[in-house]
């Protein structure tokens, strides 16, 4: 029975035991169980951000630089971008996956340790007519 409780602790904080004892990584591979990348929200954040309005293309342009405070790599965020009217009622929320955020041309396996990355993306929503936003980071 310790011996079955040792192993459902091993895998169920794989994460945390590669990342204190990195020659774990080897162990788990050869075992075939895949070590995710960890995902501490508390310790990626939102340095500044950004809504304005682009008249020329009827565009909303959100613009905002995230930062990996962590001494180590992580998962790429989520990030959820809620719109809002001037009574700070919600209008539209949507989801941006790092697929939406991330230019193809940058893709990483990781968001390294100390990084910031300044992300610009363009939102068709100028007819929903919003006052305000909310930009928060998370992982599902």
């Amino acid at each position: 029975l310790a011996m079955a409780l040792l192993a459902q602790l091993m895998l169920y904080f794989k994460t945390e035991l590669v990342q204190r004892y990195p020659s774990l990584a080897e162990v788990y591979k050869s075992v075939a169980v895949d070590v995710p990348l960890p995902r501490n929200s508390e310790l990626v954040t939102i340095e500044s951000s950004d809504l304005q309005s682009d008249n020329a293309r009827g565009l909303l342009v959100l613009q905002a630089t995230l930062h990996n405070r962590a001494q180590y790599d992580q998962a790429w965020p989520t990030l959820e971008l809620t719109l809002t009217d001037a009574q700070d009622a919600v209008l539209s929320r949507r989801v941006l996956s790092v697929d939406n955020y991330l230019p193809s041309a940058a893709k990483q396996a990781a968001f390294s340790a100390n990084a910031e990355l300044a992300i610009r993306l363009w939102i068709e929503a100028k007819e929903l007519g919003a006052a305000g936003y909310r930009l928060y980071i998370f992982y599902p």
